[in-house]
């Protein structure tokens, strides 16, 4: 279930100002895809997606991290991506699956997994996860959370 409005107005709030990029032309996991470069190798990438009722967090997680891998032509090392993660479900179970999706706290992956951002779409309720050095959060994780929130959702 894709809530098309909230697509809408995440959209005008990130691209361009956040994500000057947006890549088009998306395999079905995905509903969009803003990304943006920092100096010559930094790359960050904000994508939505939604859940997927047929398996756990961490499954869902890998799915979604190896997808916007091949999107992005990410490589470890060379050309890796910053990834926020924006998750659109109705589910009752959110918290136990936002729980089982755990965040990067090593650079050893093409797509690093920065923040997490889980939003029931039925009652509004949303919560995140982001990695973190002690008080340090990673990829402006903080600032998107807050950005992310303040799009209403259909509820």
């Amino acid at each position: 279930m894709v809530d098309h409005r909230y697509l809408a107005e995440l959209r005008s709030l990130l691209h361009p100002a956040v994500y000057p990029y947006e890549k088009l032309g998306l395999p079905p996991e995905l509903q969009m895809l803003l990304t943006r470069n920092k100096r010559k190798t930094a790359r960050y990438a904000l994508a939505v997606t939604v859940w997927d009722d047929t398996c756990d967090g961490s499954v869902f997680l890998a799915d979604r991290r190896r997808v916007v891998t091949r999107e992005l032509a990410a490589r470890w090392m060379y050309a890796e991506v910053g990834l926020y993660l924006v998750i659109l479900g109705k589910n009752t179970d959110w918290r136990d699956r936002l729980a089982e999706m755990r965040v990067d706290r090593t650079g050893f992956h093409a797509t690093i997994v920065q923040g997490v951002h889980y939003i029931n779409i039925v009652t509004g309720d949303y919560d995140t996860v982001h990695s973190a050095w002690g008080p340090v959060t990673f990829g402006n994780a903080e600032i998107l959370a807050d950005l992310v929130a303040s799009v209403p959702t259909a509820a």
